[in-house]
């Protein structure tokens, strides 16, 4: 008797073709994101492959305390930049893991890598609801504007929170919105889930969900309001999106669609024991 396949309520794997292939047609690179972001002496740590490439919605190295030594995750590295700011602050004695689930995204890391001269990177081809590195090997998470495109975000900060070692810490960057802020034509068309509003949490959900994973010390660090006019600058925001945007959300709240955050959050101890990391999928390869 054959069993029938269970419903995935969330159009997982539609969320996730709907990312892939919004983030395969971006043309044009978005340094005036980078611009935005990140300061001067950062930038001028920094390939400009990594900096033209840059779409976070903030800056998580400002606020992560990462030094000499430390093993760091780096969720959803996209063209980089954060790994080689995370890399540079480690030091040769530690290590950098630039995780994304796009190829191209982890070429791009890997260029900028060997353009820096780095060789604490390594790069990671994997899903982050299903991180395939063992338990408590990692000292730092950070991740720039890309948890929000998870379907099951309480799943990927579980795994966050396994590979995490007791005491090891959380520093992500994401986009956050207020209740029933955005009206439907906006949360249900597609480029809303690539460009991070789609899949947006309140900030009161987001803290809710790290704690029930197994963080603590939950802190948002930085909160910076997000205009329309900013989004415009992510080719992830399509003209026929910013125009819903502005046709249907009323004038008095263009200057605020979103809230741009960063968090930062403590792995709290666990008491199972450690899980390995065989049979995970993900591929791990240097960065040259």
């Amino acid at each position: 008797m054959s069993h029938p396949q269970p419903r995935d309520l969330l159009h997982t794997q539609e969320i996730k073709a709907l990312v892939r292939d919004t983030y395969h047609a971006v043309a044009s690179p978005a340094g005036a994101v980078a611009g935005k972001l990140y300061h001067a002496e950062e930038l001028a740590q920094v390939p400009q492959i990594a900096i033209d490439g840059a779409l976070g919605v903030a800056s998580p190295l400002r606020h992560a305390d990462i030094v000499p030594g430390d093993t760091v995750l780096d969720l959803g590295c996209g063209y980089g930049i954060d790994t080689i700011l995370a890399a540079r602050r480690t030091g040769p004695g530690g290590r950098v893991i630039a995780l994304d689930f796009l190829p191209a995204m982890l070429d791009r890391t890997a260029e900028a890598a060997a353009q820096a001269g780095l060789q604490n990177v390594d790069t990671l081809h994997a899903d982050i609801e299903d991180i395939p590195l063992p338990d408590r090997s990692i000292d730092q998470i950070i991740s720039n504007g890309v948890l929000n495109l998870c379907p099951r975000k309480a799943r990927a900060f579980a795994e966050c929170r396994r590979v995490l070692r007791p005491g090891g810490k959380l520093c992500v960057a994401d986009m956050t919105v207020d209740e029933d802020e955005l009206p439907a034509e906006v949360l249900t068309h597609p480029a809303a889930w690539s460009g991070c509003t789609g899949g947006a949490l309140t900030e009161r959900d987001f803290a809710r969900k790290l704690e029930r994973a197994g963080f603590g010390q939950i802190e948002i660090v930085d909160r910076r309001p997000q205009a329309i006019d900013d989004l415009a600058l992510y080719p992830l925001f399509p003209a026929e999106l910013l125009h819903l945007m502005r046709t249907y959300i009323h004038p008095g709240k263009h200057a605020r669609i979103a809230t741009a955050i960063v968090v930062k959050a403590v792995a709290r101890p666990l008491t199972e024991p450690p899980r390995p990391a065989s049979g995970r999928r993900g591929t791990v390869a240097g960065a040259w």
